[in-house]
């Protein structure tokens, strides 16, 4: 099958899935053509999957090569990011479940050292 016509199958498939999803209250991204490792994010309340879509029957050999995918560890944080002209850009999020307690962030800063790693 030439690989165009796989992209259209996939695509057609990750459709239906994230169709299904949006059908149960689900919020759904599609990370169209990005051959990263997640093709949605579906989201609905506090759930959040991130799903690697794969056509044909569910068997060991297939499992076995997504494990190292599904097995990593999530770390999960909600946050707002401003933008302030001249002032670049910061992220707000809560300091673990206490939404009272804030912490405000440079976003360079914060993607440099990985200060998400303290919030969860």
């Amino acid at each position: 099958m030439p690989a165009r016509s796989k992209y259209r199958l996939g695509r057609k498939l990750e459709y239906r899935i994230k169709k299904l999803l949006e059908e149960h209250g689900y919020e759904v991204i599609r990370s169209a053509g990005s051959h990263g490792k997640w093709d949605l994010v579906a989201v609905k309340d506090r759930d959040v999957r991130l799903i690697q879509v794969k056509k044909g029957k569910v068997q060991k050999h297939k499992i076995k090569n997504l494990m190292p995918l599904l097995a990593q560890p999530a770390l999960l944080s909600r946050e707002a990011w401003f933008y302030i002209p001249r002032g670049g850009i910061k992220i707000v999020r809560n300091d673990g479940m206490d939404w009272s307690k804030i912490l405000i962030t440079d976003a360079e800063e914060d993607l440099k050292h990985g200060s998400r790693k303290s919030n969860r």
